[in-house]
C-alpha cells in the first residue's frame, strides 16, 4: 500500500543541444515535456535543412532528457532565459 503522504515530485525536462555532435551535453531546461519534445523535433528538422552535409550528425546529437539537476537550477534557468526555446534555431546558420 502506498503512503498517501508521500510527496510526488514532478519530472523536470531539458533539451541537450551540444556545441558539436561529439562534445559534452549542454542541457537547457524546458518548462514542459510537450515544449521539449516539440523543440527537439523542430531543431532536428532545422539541422537537416541548414547543414546538408553534417545535418544528420547534428540532429542525432539533439536529445530530450529528464533534468538531473536541482529544481532551483531548473527554475532559475527558465527565469533568466524566458522563452529561449522560441528563439533557438539552426536556420540562417548553415553555410
Amino acid at each position: 500500500m502506498k503512503d498517501v503522504n508521500t510527496e510526488i515530485t514532478p519530472t523536470l525536462w531539458c533539451v541537450n543541444i551540444p556545441e558539436e555532435p561529439e562534445s559534452s551535453p549542454i542541457l537547457h531546461p524546458v518548462p514542459t515535456q510537450k515544449i521539449g519534445k516539440q523543440l527537439v523535433y523542430r531543431l532536428k528538422k532545422e539541422a537537416l535543412q541548414a547543414f546538408p552535409t553534417v545535418g544528420q550528425c547534428i540532429a542525432d546529437a539533439i536529445t530530450f532528457e529528464e533534468w538531473q539537476g536541482s529544481k532551483e537550477d531548473h527554475e532559475k534557468y527558465l527565469q533568466d532565459n524566458k522563452n529561449w526555446w522560441l528563439e533557438t534555431t539552426f536556420l540562417g546558420e548553415g553555410g
